[in-house]
């Protein structure tokens, strides 16, 4: 019988993960499947509880990273400084985004320290964003539709001491742009309309058409990281931390036939 693995999830029938991960254990003859696991909220706790018992592995995405960090009882260091889980095996939680995202911002060669951080969004991907940045001693500003969140996400930010500000959006945005070091997308529907946005570094955690027109909006030659780019890195971290794999980054970019566009 083949192990199984997958990611839970809701809305999620546009994910390349299975894509990724079955080249891997085809790759490495690995007898194994992904699946997507797309429940619906009141579904979720069942869920949950099912794959942390047969599952050999499983990875977690929108809206249930946070919702996970309650359910599971041993989290990995940034797990549990982010109070976001994207990644299960057997009873204990990861955050392979924030493994992900380090390593791609290491990659920059940047001073990052004293400067400006600005997330667009709150959820899962916001707050691995804000912790990975805020370690690097930059002021993290967060900007979302509910403002009560993004100041959930203040409050944690400061008691970590990280320095830290919630605004609502579409307040605070000097003649229509955004001006930051650096800009991370973190909004999860693609119809959401961007203001001009102006840094050193952006960051999309969002890949394909879910990038809706962030990546146009942005001003000027800058880096970026893209959400393939992002994705690819965390499905490495997790073969790494279910199967002791190491897939090579080039390699499963081509696999899925993804082009870096930053």
């Amino acid at each position: 019988m083949p192990q199984i693995f997958g990611l839970l999830g809701h809305g999620i029938k546009y994910s390349l993960s299975p894509r990724i991960h079955n080249y891997i254990f085809k790759k490495f003859g690995i007898n194994a499947i992904y699946a997507l696991f797309d429940v619906p909220p009141n579904d979720f706790k069942k869920a949950l509880k099912a794959l942390v018992g047969r599952a050999s592995g499983f990875n977690v995405t929108k809206p249930y990273k946070e919702e996970t960090a309650l359910f599971i009882p041993d989290l990995s260091g940034e797990a549990s400084l982010t109070g976001s889980v994207n990644l299960v095996k057997k009873n204990k939680g990861y955050n392979t985004d924030y493994l992900a995202l380090r390593d791609l911002v290491g990659n920059q060669n940047q001073e990052f320290a004293g400067k400006e951080c600005t997330i667009l969004g709150s959820g899962g991907a916001a707050r691995t964003a804000a912790y990975l940045f805020g370690s690097l001693k930059m002021n993290v500003t967060v900007i979302n539709r509910n403002l009560e969140r993004a100041e959930k996400l203040e409050t944690g930010l400061s008691k970590a001491g990280i320095h830290a500000q919630a605004i609502a959006m579409g307040t605070g945005i000097s003649g229509g742009v955004i001006e930051s070091d650096v800009i991370v997308n973190c909004i999860s529907y693609p119809e959401y309309r961007y203001p001009r946005m102006k840094g050193e570094l952006a960051v999309d955690f969002n890949y394909g058409s879910r990038s809706g027109d962030f990546r146009n909006r942005l001003m000027g030659n800058r880096p970026l990281i893209t959400g393939e780019q992002i994705l690819v890195a965390q499905a490495i971290h997790s073969q790494k931390i279910w199967n002791n794999l190491e897939p090579g980054f080039e390699e499963i970019m081509e696999a899925i036939n993804v082009k870096h566009t930053g």
